[in-house]
């Protein structure tokens, strides 16, 4: 059975409402990828979490997505890299180190590293207006 590229997929309103709908009841190609990351994950001894909107779904959040996104450690991502780089995954573009395809499904899958902050990963303070001072 020919696999369907997911970038093709999403690229097509018709199909991409389909896999939406089959991705909310647990199937289709993004759910069927994630299993498939899961197991060369678990087999390779590379502890991870799934985050993102995949993460969501599971706890009742529905939102669809185009990526299966992963927190890893710093050593997960390295041993993700010399690991399966070239055992179905691919960088997603030339010079990539977080962003990943699949080979089979051409599904991309994004890496967090823990420990990672947004911006220099100091909180900002929220300042709101007075309204007497207006």
């Amino acid at each position: 059975m020919p696999t369907t590229d997911f970038q093709q997929i999403i690229a097509s309103p018709v199909a991409s409402y389909d896999e939406g709908l089959r991705f909310f009841m647990g199937q289709g190609t993004l759910n069927e990828t994630l299993r498939r990351v899961a197991k060369d994950l678990e087999s390779h001894a590379i502890d991870y979490s799934v985050i993102g909107a995949v993460a969501l779904n599971n706890h009742g959040y529905r939102r669809f997505t185009e990526d299966i996104d992963l927190l890893l450690t710093k050593e997960g991502l390295e041993k993700f890299r010399n690991e399966l780089i070239g055992l179905g995954y691919r960088p997603a573009f030339e010079g990539a180190t977080k962003k990943f395809r699949t080979t089979e499904e051409n599904v991309t899958v994004e890496i967090i590293t823990s420990g990672e902050f947004p911006g220099d990963g100091k909180p900002k303070p929220v300042v709101f207006p007075n309204p007497s001072e207006s």
